[in-house]
């Protein structure tokens, strides 16, 4: 079914930190325990000493910044364990009052930032058989890492009255994966139901299951299949870069992979020439292979040289000098773009021959940009919480991730739930879909005849769709 949730990449939460709520705040870059309010976390059950191989981001404290383990209280570290603003997510992400947001302007007046998803009606209904082997499936623009679990709410046996959704009925009833495995099919038909997708093939991965140390106990969680590059961004990870970000892990002689200069955050058995999925690595991921998909904006060797000397010994790169500024940039930007990036609103204004303001996010933007997507999208990629513009609506997908699931054995009406626990990010995706389990599946009342497609992601640069 398609979600309940109107343009529903933008509901979400940020601000989750294991063991306590989700804040809808604290989305900086390298956010603590303070900055998302947090001042009780539980310890985390995913470490470096304890079910390390199913981390996905920082392993073994290999960032090279002074804050070492610095995503030790992200939610995939015990996952299950921060609690969600709303089960199905808050409009924007974020709180109306967060110091750092990137909020979304909807195209329905209706929904407002923070509106709780639970709160809305009823989207389409797919029939599920009781007990029965069902499909699943996602995919990614941009990978934070961590792993995911499927929830159902039990809302009873007829259509009658609203469904009363909350987190613990959800945590009550984790759905269970039917094997071992994902599926990843390619150049899939995004307009058809799961399973009778048009797609050029498909490969079979292992799949990594989490049962020890998540919450709810003894229920698997599954880990992401896909490394991003090492270092703490994920993507323009290079050695001697000045950003702490983009600086490499100190992984002596990692080898590099791909685009992937310096590495990968774990080993993964797809990749390689001899692997079943060796595109299957990165952090912009919405179409594997290649440079990984970087926006114009993206981190590169660029950022990290600090002089013009440096500077002019890359490829691609240009030195950049005023009285405000002096950076090395890509040969993509304009000139104009890094000046006006150096002004605030004062020294913008003085400069609006070349340079706009845009107050949603409080930057002086080159009118060489698009000042539109300014003020609705960050066009600054990063864990810190800026995302790209992305078509998320494309006809075919490049490839999409198909779990297989055990449906309820009890039959009934229920509201889905896919959750989404980061590792790199202080932020968990939920998105709801309604279900109704059946004795035996009615063609003609069974909106899953029609496309059934979910989107869970947001302005943070990642996107999932999911499939029932």
């Amino acid at each position: 079914p398609r979600p309940r949730q109107p343009e529903s990449i933008y509901w979400y939460q940020v601000g989750c930190m294991i063991g306590c709520n989700c804040t809808g705040g604290g989305k900086e870059s390298y956010p603590t325990l303070e900055s998302v309010g947090c001042p009780n976390p539980a310890e985390p059950t995913l470490n470096t000493t304890y079910q390390a191989d199913v981390l996905t981001w920082n392993i073994g404290n290999t960032s090279p910044s002074s804050r070492g383990d610095w995503n030790a209280y992200m939610p995939w570290r015990a996952p299950g364990t921060s609690k969600p603003l709303d089960s199905c997510g808050i409009a924007s992400g974020f709180a109306v009052d967060a110091a750092v947001q990137y909020p979304h302007a909807f195209a329905m007046p209706y929904v407002q930032q923070g509106m709780k998803g639970t709160k809305l009606g009823r989207g389409e209904v797919t029939q599920w058989v009781a007990g029965s082997v069902v499909e699943a499936a996602f995919r990614l623009v941009v990978n934070h890492g961590g792993g995911y679990q499927y929830r159902v709410c039990w809302s009873g046996q007829t259509w009658d009255g609203p469904a009363v959704l909350s987190e613990d009925c959800f945590e009550r009833n984790p759905l269970a994966f039917a094997d071992a495995f994902h599926t990843v099919r390619f150049n899939v038909d995004a307009s058809a139901p799961l399973g009778k997708q048009a797609a050029s093939g498909s490969v079979t991965l292992n799949a990594v299951d989490v049962t020890e140390g998540v919450q709810p106990a003894g229920h698997a969680w599954r880990r992401l299949p896909i490394p991003a590059c090492a270092c703490d961004l994920g993507d323009g990870c290079y050695e001697n870069s000045s950003s702490d970000g983009t600086k490499a892990y100190a992984t002596p002689n990692a080898a590099a992979y791909g685009h992937c200069d310096t590495g990968l955050q774990f080993e993964a058995e797809h990749l390689g020439k001899d692997g079943v999925w060796p595109e299957g690595y990165g952090y912009y991921v919405e179409t594997l292979g290649g440079d990984g998909g970087q926006s114009k904006d993206a981190k590169s060797a660029c950022n990290g040289m600090t002089s013009e000397e440096a500077c002019v010994t890359f490829s691609g790169c240009l030195w950049y000098a005023s009285a405000d500024k002096s950076v090395c940039y890509e040969g993509t930007k304009d000139a104009s773009e890094i000046e006006c990036e150096s002004h605030d609103q004062t020294a913008c204004a003085t400069h609006d021959d070349v340079c706009e303001w845009a107050d949603t996010k409080s930057l002086c933007y080159s009118k060489t940009q698009d000042t539109k997507d300014a003020n609705t999208e960050a066009k600054s990629p990063g864990f810190d919480g800026a995302g790209t513009t992305v078509d998320h609506e494309a006809e075919q997908y490049d490839w999409i991730i198909v779990d297989k699931l055990i449906a309820p054995s009890e039959v009934g009406r229920y509201v889905l739930q896919w959750r989404w626990d980061n590792e790199q990010t202080p932020q968990i995706w939920t998105t709801c879909s309604d279900l109704l389990v059946v004795e035996e599946r009615d063609p003609e009342t069974d909106s899953s005849a029609s496309v059934r497609w979910m989107t869970t992601a947001g302005i943070v640069g990642l996107v999932v769709q999911f499939w029932l």
